[in-house]
């Protein structure tokens, strides 16, 4: 499964979510944002710059990032700048000893995905007026793209090494930031991909006003986006990156998925009903890992021995999992990778007494993406418009072989974890001294339902709410 190649799954995430995450568990103050700004780099405060961590979404952070610890054997990170608080994260410490976090190398696919969002942005801007600084250019972002995934020092001009310091580091703006995007969110819906790409040289080439934040953040969204593709990686995006990635990856889906599964029927001999049926997500039932975790912490103090627990606990759910993807992989016909989803379906379902009968915590699916083997020969590699032209013409092998051997994604429900955010709140408290509050869970919900409002997805977040889930019993008989 993905890139391990050993019947072990695998997923990638950001470092945001794991320095966040960890920070929570050490009582950093709500707000710091644990980076050196580069040399160079003008900052500017405000709410349409910095989106400054808080509590509430550093708990939000720990619990995907435990929902992704329980559920694959091994999670990457691009081997980006270390964090400047590096030896106080306990937990980030303790993942990456266990092997369970692991930087990736990309020194071997820096050149393709630099190529790739080289030539997107030049045609981005081919047809658009862009009056901005040199640091905006595609070429100069598509190398400093590829200076980062090979891993090369930083190098060039002082303004060279605060682009490349930026991308490498921890400064991230809101999701929200972009000046540009509101009142164009027509445009956005019509063509993401492009747009967002076009959005991100403009902030880009504001340089000294703070907008170079605001870029590199859509910037790494897009590296991000790319680099799991070309490694057949699902992504797990931390929540600042996540209204985005969302809007890449469903305007996909959407502006394919007829085309592609006609093709997929027809390889497979088989209706198209049949490959839509084969598609319907798996509902996912987990065991309430954030919970689980704090109160072991609670009860023990030992992060190490809380992770330890958690992988012990479910260490089926992750070779039932890993095996689902090995069956999908060797599936000859759609009714193969059928009965592959039926076993894991069952052992799913198994999973909601575990889960004290909660509603599903989201989904299982598998990526349907721009494959980086289709779109070579295609002038604009991002091109979504052309995207399922290219497909269809390679031979009905090949569109086999590559529609059962796409990695399995799982996709949490964020609404779910933001509404259930307030239930942690004294289980936080005893495991960490940290507490969520309910005016700050108030605000995290105004500022993603803006999000959503600019880029779609759900219609709307419902208010804060008591979480219907029924309570945790922990180990000393208290609720959680």
């Amino acid at each position: 499964m993905g890139i391990s190649g050993t019947g072990r799954s695998a997923v990638l995430i950001d470092q945001t979510m794991v320095c966040e995450a960890s920070r929570l568990l050490e009582g950093v103050p709500a707000g710091y944002r644990g980076h050196i700004p580069p040399e160079g780099l003008y900052i500017e405060e405000g709410p349409h710059i910095f989106w400054q961590p808080t509590t509430e979404e550093r708990l939000i952070h720990l619990s995907t990032l435990l929902d992704a610890i329980l559920l694959y054997d091994r999670v990457y990170v691009l081997d980006s700048g270390k964090p400047a608080d590096e030896a106080s994260l306990t937990l980030r410490r303790v993942l990456f000893e266990r092997g369970i976090l692991n930087p990736l190398d990309t020194r071997t696919l820096a050149l393709s995905v630099s190529d790739e969002l080289t030539q997107f942005l030049a045609d981005v801007t081919a047809d658009r007026e862009l009056e901005l600084g040199w640091h905006a250019s595609p070429d100069y972002v598509g190398e400093s793209v590829r200076a980062t995934l090979a891993h090369e020092q930083h190098h060039g001009s002082d303004e060279r090494r605060t682009f490349l310091g930026a991308l490498r580091g921890e400064l991230e703006g809101s999701p929200i930031h972009g000046r540009g995007l509101f009142g164009h969110e027509d445009e956005l819906r019509a063509d993401p991909v492009g747009t967002l790409g076009f959005e991100l040289l403009e902030e880009i080439g504001r340089f000294h006003s703070g907008g170079l934040i605001g870029g590199v953040s859509h910037l790494r969204t897009f590296v991000y986006w790319r680099t799991a593709a070309h490694l057949g990686l699902p992504f797990i995006p931390s929540l600042r990156r996540l209204p985005t990635y969302h809007l890449l990856t469903n305007h996909i889906r959407n502006s394919v998925q007829e085309r592609v599964y006609s093709a997929v029927g027809e390889a497979f001999h088989c209706s198209v009903s049949e490959v839509y049926e084969n598609e319907r997500p798996l509902p996912l039932y987990l065991p309430p890992a954030l919970s689980l975790f704090l109160d072991h912490l609670r009860s023990n103090g030992n992060i190490a021995g809380a992770i330890d627990d958690l992988r012990r606990s479910h260490r089926k759910l992750r070779r039932d999992l890993a095996s689902f993807q090995h069956a999908l992989g060797g599936s000859a016909t759609l009714r193969d990778a059928r009965d592959a989803r039926r076993r894991l379906a069952d052992a799913l379902t198994a999973l909601r007494a575990e889960a004290n009968g909660a509603p599903p915590h989201g989904a299982i699916d598998q990526v349907l993406d721009i494959v980086p083997d289709a779109v070579r020969a295609a002038a604009n590699p991002l091109d979504v418009s052309g995207y399922s032209d290219t497909l269809i013409r390679r031979p009905a092998e090949w569109i086999r072989s590559w529609w059962v051997r796409r990695p399995i994604r799982s996709a949490f429900a964020l609404s779910d974890q933001l509404l259930g955010l307030s239930q942690y709140d004294q289980l936080l408290e005893a495991a960490t001294g940290q507490r969520c509050s309910s005016e700050q869970i108030a605000k995290l919900h105004t500022q993603y339902g803006k999000c959503l409002a600019l880029y779609g997805g759900e219609t709307r977040l419902p208010a804060p709410a008591s979480p219907t889930r029924p309570p945790l019993t922990t180990s000393d008989g208290t609720s959680a």
